[in-house]
């Protein structure tokens, strides 16, 4: 049995080198494309005209083989159309026209090499930066217009919002909406300060004067009134000052404290006495501005008056009329 199979194995065997002989063999030799020349395989540049032929190179068994033409009489004296330098021969050139080849330089790229080649990237690349710097100029020129825009609209639109404020404020200023607190008012004040049973009303006549308008609130006020009493009357002066904030609007709602000093002159057993009166308080109210020059404020809040160590909490109540 192994005696047949082995001269079987040795017929495969070389068979299979035979024919990779036969394919190295064949893919020995290549073609160069320009002169026409063989060569080896192992030959990386062609020595006659610096052919690539790991590139450009041809199977031999893929290369039309050269056809040889018979020429006229008197053919066998002109020189081959190349001829070798290793044997004494001129270089001439073989991709001519007349045998289809093309031009070699045109086929690799002339733009990249030589110095005209070297001249004419330094020329494109200037060209592409002088491109560059103009759509870069461009661009930033765009953007500073286009913020200069931005601004320009927003200060229109901030002068325009500031010209409505102060024509807000004028007309505020000027219609009955916006006068707020009258400056001067003359009114009525009541309030009691009781001795035993007798309540002891207090009724006076009093000036405000405003010394600010806006949301805060600054008067001064004189008061004088008359303590009424069954036996007798006292009569009753006071100069106070008030602090507080309002809302200056047509009908102006306030709240303000009340804080002053006064005297306050009785008869007691036929004989006129003055105390020194102390006064301290808050109060609420609304200023209603029926006209231009009119205002109606009605008023409500609470008093203490002392005097030495006695006081008296009082309810008070006021109504004026202001200018």
């Amino acid at each position: 049995m192994a005696g047949r199979i082995a001269p079987r194995a040795v017929f495969v065997v070389a068979l299979a080198a035979w024919g990779a002989a036969s394919n190295a063999e064949a893919a020995e030799k290549v073609r160069c494309p320009v002169c026409g020349q063989i060569f080896d395989e192992k030959v990386d540049v062609c020595p006659n005209d610096g052919a690539d032929l790991r590139v450009e190179g041809k199977p031999v068994e893929d290369a039309p083989a050269p056809q040889e033409t018979e020429g006229e009489e008197g053919d066998e004296d002109q020189p081959p159309k190349y001829t070798r330098h290793d044997v004494g021969g001129d270089r001439q050139r073989a991709d001519g026209e007349e045998i289809g080849y093309g031009d070699r330089r045109a086929r690799f790229g002339e733009e990249r090499r030589g110095e005209e080649a070297s001249e004419r990237r330094k020329r494109q690349r200037a060209e592409r930066e002088r491109q560059f710097a103009e759509a870069d100029a461009r661009l930033r020129a765009e953007f500073e217009s286009r913020r200069r825009r931005m601004w320009e609209g927003r200060q229109r639109r901030a002068e325009e919002e500031r010209r409505a404020a102060e024509g807000f404020d004028s007309l505020r200023r000027t219609s009955l909406w916006g006068r707020g607190a009258p400056l001067t008012s003359v009114g009525a004040r009541f309030s009691w300060m009781a001795e035993g049973d007798d309540p002891g009303l207090v009724s006076s006549a009093e000036i405000d004067v405003n010394l600010v308008k806006t949301k805060v609130r600054v008067g001064l006020s004189s008061s004088i009134g008359v303590r009424a009493l069954e036996r007798r009357d006292d009569l009753l002066f006071v100069e106070s000052v008030s602090l507080g904030a309002q809302l200056p609007w047509r009908f102006s709602p306030y709240i303000v404290a009340r804080a002053g000093v006064g005297a306050l002159v009785t008869n007691r057993f036929g004989e006129d006495l003055t105390y020194v009166v102390r006064t301290l308080g808050a109060e609420a109210g609304l200023d209603c501005r029926l006209t231009r020059w009119l205002v109606v404020s009605p008023s409500f809040g609470y008093a203490m008056y002392a005097i030495d160590a006695a006081h008296w909490n009082s309810f008070t109540a006021r109504l004026s009329v202001g200018f």
